[in-house]
Formats: structure tokens, C-alpha cells, sequence
């Protein structure tokens, strides 16, 4: 009797059984399979957007995208993870948006700028912070970009910060942003080779950029040529 009750029961519990399945199957994927989509769509739209500052500015191509993947093995050998990491991958991708405000023939000048024209090539950072800072989802990026050009020692700008003073994802974004520089041809230089672009920054660590930082980008290097052995 207990057994044809059981069998009864069988399309019941079958139904059980599938809204068991499919609230799980909500679950993952409001948990784990939507946020991972959402992030690819993220990701995709600032590259396509660090594309667009690259398309006025016609001798960086591709340098963001590779930026961003200098910092990103910079920051995880100094133990950045997670939404840190994330943040200064965006930063890096969005760090010349304010680029957008600057013109193109100023962007592209091969001769030696004015100091009218270097400030205004200067103000991107600001700009740049504050186009971010209008958006919830990029806020976060906002001191970052406005950052990467101060000087460990104090000579950058736009505040002349120094030291630790420096928010971390900055100090990383100079180190990434000038090896990547270095190493491209642009309308004020011609490309430096690699190993002379590395002793470039070693030389600068201590005055132009963080030490600690340098020793992170020297390790992540050195694990990028034994990968790629």
C-alpha cells in the first residue's frame, strides 16, 4: 500500500523535484552565471570605449588593452585581488578617457609642445576622473585616473603627490602606462627595445616611480618570458 502511494505520488514529487532543479538553476545563475555574463559585457563595452580615446589618438592603438595587462600582473604579485584588481584594470583601460576633450592635432604633435599645450595635454587626468566620477559603476576608478601621472618623488601631476601619498592602482598605472609607452612608436619617439625600456624604469624607481612597484613589474616580466619559453 505504502509502495502504489509512493507511485502515486511520483508526479508530485517529479514536480517537486523540477522546481527543487529550476530554483537552483536560478540561483547559480543569479549567483555565479549572470554576474560572470554581466561582467564579459562590462569588460567589453570599456574596451570599446578606451578603443574610441585610441581611435583620436591614431599612435596608441591597443596601448590600453595592453596597460591594463601590464597592471593587472603588476597589482597580483603585490597581492591585489578581487574588486581592487578590478578596479585598476578598469582605471587602466579608462585612464586617458579625458583624452576625448583634447584635440586631435595637439594629441599628435611631433613638435615640442608649448607649456600652453602641455597643460592642456594635462588636463586630461581631470577631465578623465571627472567624466568616471558620473557614472556609479566607474566612480570608484576616479582617483586612480586623476593620479597616474604623479611622481613617486613629488614632481608629477596635477597635485604633486609623493610616496604612499599616491593611491596604489596610480603608482602601478605609471610603471605599466611608460613601459607600454617606451616600447611603441609614437610621433615624439621611435620605440625603445624592450630590455632598454626595462633598464629605463629601473633606473627611475625610487625618484619617478615606486620601488616596490618596479620590483613587482620586474618579477611579473620575468614570469611573462618563462610562460612564454
Amino acid at each position: 500500500m505504502a509502495t502504489e502511494h509512493l507511485i502515486g505520488d511520483l508526479p508530485a514529487i517529479a514536480a517537486v523535484a523540477a522546481a527543487a532543479l529550476v530554483t537552483a538553476g536560478s540561483a547559480y545563475w543569479s549567483r555565479v552565471a549572470l554576474p560572470k555574463q554581466m561582467d564579459r559585457a562590462y569588460r567589453a563595452s570599456l574596451h570599446a570605449l578606451a578603443a574610441a580615446v585610441e581611435a583620436k589618438d591614431s599612435a596608441t592603438e591597443g596601448h590600453a588593452r595592453r596597460v591594463a595587462d601590464y597592471a593587472v600582473k603588476i597589482a597580483r604579485d603585490m597581492g591585489q585581488t578581487g574588486v581592487e584588481l578590478q578596479r585598476i584594470e578598469h582605471a587602466a583601460l579608462l585612464r586617458d578617457v579625458g583624452k576625448v576633450n583634447i584635440p586631435h592635432s595637439l594629441l599628435n604633435k611631433s613638435e615640442h609642445l608649448t607649456a600652453e599645450e602641455f597643460e592642456r595635454i594635462q588636463s586630461h587626468v581631470k577631465i578623465g576622473s571627472d567624466i568616471v566620477s558620473q557614472s556609479p559603476f566607474l566612480a570608484r576608478c576616479a582617483d586612480i585616473i586623476l593620479h597616474h601621472h604623479e611622481r613617486w618623488d613629488g614632481s608629477g601631476y596635477p597635485d604633486g603627490l609623493e610616496g604612499e601619498d599616491i593611491p596604489l592602482g596610480a603608482r602601478i598605472l605609471a610603471v605599466a602606462d611608460d613601459f607600454d609607452a617606451m616600447t611603441s612608436d609614437r610621433p615624439y619617439h621611435s620605440a625603445q627595445g624592450r630590455h632598454e625600456s626595462i633598464r629605463a624604469i629601473q633606473d627611475e624607481a625610487g625618484t619617478r616611480y615606486d620601488p616596490a612597484v618596479v620590483e613587482s613589474f620586474l618579477r611579473a616580466l620575468e614570469k611573462e618570458e618563462s610562460n612564454a619559453a
